[in-house]
């Protein structure tokens, strides 16, 4: 049994143990008030020279005694008006930050034990350590860490130095589908300096650089790259590695020169059918009226995927892909009926034709037409709704009409037959 003595000083251990959490928890707060606010003064104070150095191009003695932790503030109030600098005053602050010592303390940083130190020091290299940074900085790709190799490619590109983007193409094939991508997006911003390593990857026979290589054409496409059609061309004809192949056919539709279209309509046929895929893409970008056979082939192809991208691409061909689509409407298939229905429904053509009835005009005739196309293809749920919800009573009752017919002669048909 516990004495009253005992009882008594476990409570004033609780109170004083409340006492010390409430007076810890006040010296927390007053310690990171202090902190802002002794930042805040730091900052107006270091502000004026600042902005006095880029109209004189002299460095205040402020400026100069800025040591320990209180660099890191200077460094970052430099990294701020370098975002929003441009030509001399941004040359102008990378000097500066060589001349304090900025660009010393982070090349330092770059072996820091801490992989934070690590990365804060690339991303800052990133600003101001100009190409004689991309090295040191393009190590840190070899990092075993996500972040730091993320945080490294994106001040590789910010460099923006053969060699950055030489760094950045190395690890293009990395077994990690995420630093893949973080390479490839930092190549596109480097842009025309990553061309030429770009194209030479293209054109790489070794069979270990697919990965690489795949990405490597759709930069190039991304990037427009003219100059990289033929080596595109080539990688096509290359049956080892279909995701080039796929690749590529789709960056020479990003480039959109039509004396490619031979060779897009050439991968039209190809026997994988993500190529296919990416040729109806690529034909749909150049938008010529004269691949619309090829266009309508591949919209009746046996894969669906194929079949949508088609479609797709034959609408943004205009009136004559939008033919080919109602042409298919009457096709044997009933995959490729439905795929050309949909296409023609979710684009508004359907929609646009519907309200053409109510009009005496030959487009109401060929609107006619291909609403019983429709309906022959069993497309109707779309078509009911438009009945109801049509802005204009006239071209609601047209379009009921219509449908009533077109259901009558569809029925009538297996009769006749």
């Amino acid at each position: 049994m516990q004495t009253p003595g005992l009882i008594i000083i476990a409570i004033l251990l609780m109170i004083l143990l409340n006492v010390l959490m409430v007076v810890a928890t006040i010296s927390v707060k007053a310690l990171r008030s202090y902190e802002r606010r002794r930042v805040q003064n730091l900052r107006e104070q270091l502000e004026p020279p600042l902005y006095d150095y880029l109209v004189t191009g002299e460095v205040a003695p402020d400026l100069r005694q800025v040591k320990g932790r209180d660099l890191t503030i200077l460094t970052n109030m430099v990294i701020e008006l370098l975002g929003a600098l441009r030509g001399s005053e941004a040359g102008k602050m990378v000097e500066l930050a060589g001349e304090l010592g900025l660009v010393e303390r982070d090349l330092a940083r770059i072996d820091s034990r801490g992989r934070w130190r690590r990365a804060k020091a690339a991303e800052n290299l990133g600003y101001y350590g100009g190409p004689d940074a991309a090295a040191p900085v393009g190590g840190l790709l070899q990092e075993n860490d996500e972040t730091v190799r993320a945080v490294a490619a994106r001040a590789l590109s910010r460099i923006g130095t053969r060699e950055a983007a030489e760094s950045l193409t190395h690890f293009l094939g990395s077994d990690s589908e995420l630093t893949r991508l973080r390479m490839a997006e930092n190549l596109e911003r480097i842009g025309p300096l990553a061309v030429g390593r770009l194209v030479e990857l293209v054109e790489s026979e070794e069979e270990n650089k697919r990965r690489a290589q795949v990405l490597a054409a759709r930069i190039l496409g991304n990037l427009r790259v003219a100059d990289a059609r033929a080596a595109l061309r080539d990688s096509i004809q290359r049956h080892w590695n279909t995701d080039l192949r796929a690749q590529a056919t789709q960056a020479l539709g990003k480039i959109g020169d039509p004396d490619d279209l031979p060779v897009i309509v050439e991968a039209a046929g190809d026997s994988s059918w993500p190529v296919r895929v990416q040729a109806a893409n690529a034909l749909g970008m150049i938008g010529e009226v004269s691949t619309v056979p090829a266009l309508e082939y591949l919209a009746t192809d046996e894969e669906w995927w194929v079949r949508l991208n088609a479609g797709r691409a034959l609408v943004n061909i205009g009136p004559e892909g939008e033919k080919a689509l109602v042409r298919i409407l009457d096709n044997p298939d009933r995959f490729a009926r439905d795929r050309a229905a949909a296409t023609l429904e979710s684009y508004g053509v359907v929609r646009r034709l519907a309200e053409e009835l109510a009009e005496d005009t030959d487009e109401s005739e060929y609107a006619a037409g291909v609403i019983r196309s429709l309906v022959r293809a069993g497309a109707t749920r779309h078509l009911e709704q438009l009945s109801r919800s049509l802005p204009k009573a006239k071209e609601r009752q047209a379009l009921g009409e219509l449908l009533a017919e077109a259901r009558a002669e569809a029925k009538a048909e297996p009769d006749d037959a």
